[in-house]
């Protein structure tokens, strides 16, 4: 059974500073190594907390100061990241128009176009904020949901990508 090929389909989006950061983070959950990497952080974060209480030293302040430096080093080093492309990169300024054929994922903004072939594009996420098209195995462009206005847009790109890329899962 053979789906009919769509031409065109587009949208744009803006994304504030927030959905970027956002999205940052969840990205993390697509990669196992990168899960093990950012967990070593808190969890040295708890040790410097629970090592004095086991031998029956208080808290010192240093101590405390360092435990919350190790639970929040991801999330601020990833606001950082994310307010210096913004900030510094016009290629991270919106707005961004992405649309998709045949060929692949066309995406322009202010300061660029350029396509991206399906061959290049190992797999497509749905979360539950953000379309996710990743052109590396933890690289990817992100489109939140709430910028799709067109209801049948997930049906009509898994239409088109479909055999080309890995959708993954029916999921919303």
């Amino acid at each position: 059974m053979s789906t009919p090929t769509l031409n065109r389909i587009s949208v744009t989006t803006n994304p504030t500073f927030w959905e970027f950061y956002v999205a940052s983070l969840v990205l993390i959950v697509y990669r196992w190594q990168f899960i093990f990497l950012h967990a070593v952080f808190p969890l040295a974060g708890l040790s410097v907390i629970l090592l004095p209480l086991m031998t029956g030293q208080p808290l010192g302040v240093g101590q405390i100061l360092l435990a919350l430096l190790c639970f929040s080093f991801t999330p601020l080093v990833t606001a950082l990241a994310v307010r210096s492309a913004r900030r510094n990169n016009k290629l991270a300024q919106g707005p961004f128009t992405y649309s998709f054929d045949a060929e692949g994922m066309h995406t322009s903004g202010p300061a660029f176009s350029q396509t991206i072939l399906w061959t290049a594009i190992p797999r497509i996420r749905l979360s539950r904020r953000f379309l996710f098209i990743f052109v590396a195995p933890a690289r990817a462009h992100f489109i939140p949901l709430k910028s799709i206005n067109d209801p049948r847009f997930l049906d009509d790109l898994r239409s088109i990508a479909d055999g080309r890329t890995d959708f993954g899962p029916k999921t919303r």
